[in-house]
């Protein structure tokens, strides 16, 4: 067991390998210096840490109802076509587009991870709920820090407008 936090030093190449994989000027990771771990096998571990979370989650929870925030000038949008993936996104301040929609599993969590950004437009919002069980390709990204463990699910899928439910709106 690992009694420390790994850190993974940034080095620069100052020449090339004999392969030529790596060239002068690159910037790769080294393992630790306290243990000897490998960054990319730590990379690997996370990612089947994720998984396995994200396996569970799906399995114990599948009906857990999950939450979006929207501003009410995309509610003719949401009703039509649902939630898109690639859609301009109303919560940066530069007009980014994401491939994969966000759910919150509270209310509460969802307006603070959107509504409430500083930067997010002021005005009304709608509230759309949906169940885990009808997203396509869930990703469940963990948080150790919150009451449920979860920090936001994701979906590159278009959330067709059959599986959500407009359950209220509020001012920002």
């Amino acid at each position: 067991m690992i009694d420390h936090e790994c850190t993974y030093p940034e080095v620069e190449i100052e020449e090339a390998d004999e392969d030529n994989n790596l060239k002068a000027g690159m910037k790769v990771l080294i393992p630790c210096r306290e243990c000897g771990a490998n960054p990319l096998e730590n990379m690997e571990l996370l990612a089947m840490y994720l998984k396995e979370s994200q396996k569970a989650v799906l399995q114990l929870e599948p009906e857990r109802l999950l939450f979006h925030w929207s501003p009410v000038a995309r509610r003719k949008q949401i009703n039509r076509y649902g939630l898109r993936p690639g859609m301009r996104v109303t919560t940066t301040s530069y007009g980014k587009k994401t491939p994969y929609v966000c759910f919150a599993d509270s209310p509460s969590w969802a307006w603070a991870l959107s509504g409430r950004m500083p930067w997010a437009p002021s005005g009304e919002w709608d509230l759309w709920q949906t169940y885990l069980n009808l997203i396509e390709e869930p990703v469940v990204l963990p948080a150790e820090d919150r009451p449920s463990g979860i920090y936001e699910v994701r979906t590159e899928s278009r959330v067709y407008k059959s599986k959500l439910w407009l359950v209220g709106s509020r001012t920002k």
